[in-house]
């Protein structure tokens, strides 16, 4: 496959995604199970397990601007990325045998290296997909297909890997560790056969000779660039948003609108085989108006969710459900269109500077998200503790549970349609695009 194909296949996508599965498959447990797996069922301070999570997602940050600088520089015999799947992989293993296999008696030690090493290799693995991505087409609505189809193994991964408690329902009652471990070997199965099958299948183009440097300065040179400036503006409102309202999902749902806990998971499911279905549509959507309109009416229909979510009357669940199918097709294009919309970035960014900057891009857009994320938990709890709510506590007075209804739905709705007129301004459109194309095509070079 090379760079400068017009229509990949159905077979080349899908093999180029697949690696999305397991990392997807990865995070979610890591952000909702393994903090109270380390807490409760293996007895570490849960105090200690809060500041362990956020102290390795912070150096976390650090690491994939590094990382994406060195992949720029990357030449070998078997290309730019490919090499670094290669190393991702068994990091991403290591890390995750570690953590989800853990026996009680472990420490603060262990979970921290397990933790670094599953967030190396997450990153390793995420940012050299992507740069592939970029690479097997230059073609402004075929990109479009190329990142609906990471979508749609990234929601398969979320799916099968929040359906497990309510498989398993019957065995967790007995062992709440079984859940955790189950989680742990699917990701184990499932990362060497998703990755040999990219490595084995896509074959990346040639990549430009010219290499340049990965030094803070060179990344404050990334925001020359107005498209560079506003996608990653919007992207951290959107990390904002999705990391406050995910902080108090819970609370709002079991305490405020008492949802039984095991429908709070089947609605995480039926979030997610809605992405599925309807990322084809937003690739549709977004060819049609072009991806900034498409993520801004995206922006707008999730904080319309939010704010739904909030009239919902307690106990009704069909309202829950149905909400869910509105909130799954717009949690979608939020998620798909910004990474192909930095590809596009990516040749503008190449035509104003003469060098290949793609893994630096790419890594700025993972860690403006992880930044936006990372704010938001210490921004709930302070709150929350501010306004003295006590989780699991029956005796939350009225200040407390509106703060939460707030924190759930008004302050992430209006973080979204801020997203929204942001990226709204972004000037990269399919015109543009072209015309980029055609004076890098001029200049002897194809788009990165």
């Amino acid at each position: 496959m090379t760079r400068n194909e017009k229509h990949p296949s159905h077979r080349l996508l899908a093999a180029l995604a697949a690696p999305a599965l397991p990392m997807s498959a990865l995070t979610l447990p890591m952000i909702i199970f393994l903090p109270e797996f380390y807490a409760h069922t293996l007895g570490l301070n849960l105090a200690l397990v809060g500041f362990i999570f956020t102290f390795v997602r912070l150096g976390d940050l650090v690491f994939d601007p590094f990382v994406g600088g060195l992949m720029d520089r990357t030449r070998t015999r078997w290309g730019q990325f490919r090499p670094w799947l290669l190393l991702g992989g068994p990091l991403v293993m290591a890390g995750t045998w570690m953590l989800f296999m853990a026996q009680p008696g472990v420490g603060p030690v262990y979970l921290s290296i397990g933790l670094v090493m599953a967030y190396i290799g997450y990153s390793i693995v995420v940012l050299a997909q992507m740069g592939m991505g970029t690479t097997i087409t230059s073609d402004y609505r075929q990109r479009s297909r190329v990142f609906a189809w990471w979508m749609v193994f990234n929601t398969i991964g979320q799916i099968l890997v929040m359906a497990m408690p309510v498989f398993f329902a019957d065995r967790i009652a007995n062992d709440s560790s079984f859940t955790v471990r189950t989680m742990g070997w699917f990701i184990l199965a499932s990362v060497p056969v998703t990755i040999a099958a990219c490595v084995a299948y896509v074959r990346e183009g040639d990549a430009p000779v010219q290499g340049h440097a990965a030094r803070l300065r060179d990344y404050l040179g990334l925001f020359t660039l107005s498209s560079t400036r506003l996608l990653l503006l919007t992207q951290l409102l959107v990390g904002l948003g999705l990391g406050i309202s995910a902080a108090v999902f819970l609370f709002f749902f079991t305490m405020l609108k008492q949802v039984p806990f095991a429908y709070v998971g089947l609605q995480f499911v039926a979030f997610y085989i809605v992405g599925v279905i309807t990322a084809p549509v937003w690739s549709l959507i977004a060819n049609r108006i072009g991806r900034h309109r498409a993520l801004s009416l995206g922006c707008c229909g999730f904080a319309a969710y939010m704010m739904l979510m909030m009239a919902m009357p307690p106990g009704n669940l069909v309202y829950f459900f149905g909400m869910g199918l509105l909130g799954g097709t717009m949690a979608c294009s939020v998620d798909m269109l910004p990474r192909s919309m930095m590809a596009d970035v990516s040749d503008e960014d190449r035509l104003a500077s003469g060098q290949d900057r793609t893994g630096m891009l790419f890594a700025l857009l993972t860690v403006t998200h992880k930044f936006g994320q990372a704010m938001s938990i210490g921004v709930v709890y302070f709150a929350l503790d501010l306004i003295g709510f006590k989780a699991g506590s029956t005796a939350n007075g009225t200040l407390a549970l509106n703060g939460v209804a707030v924190l759930y739905g008004i302050v992430p709705g209006l973080l979204y349609i801020a997203s929204a007129l942001v990226v709204s301004r972004f000037g990269l459109t399919p015109a543009r695009h072209d015309a980029i194309r055609r004076e890098l095509a001029a200049g002897g070079s194809a788009p990165a």
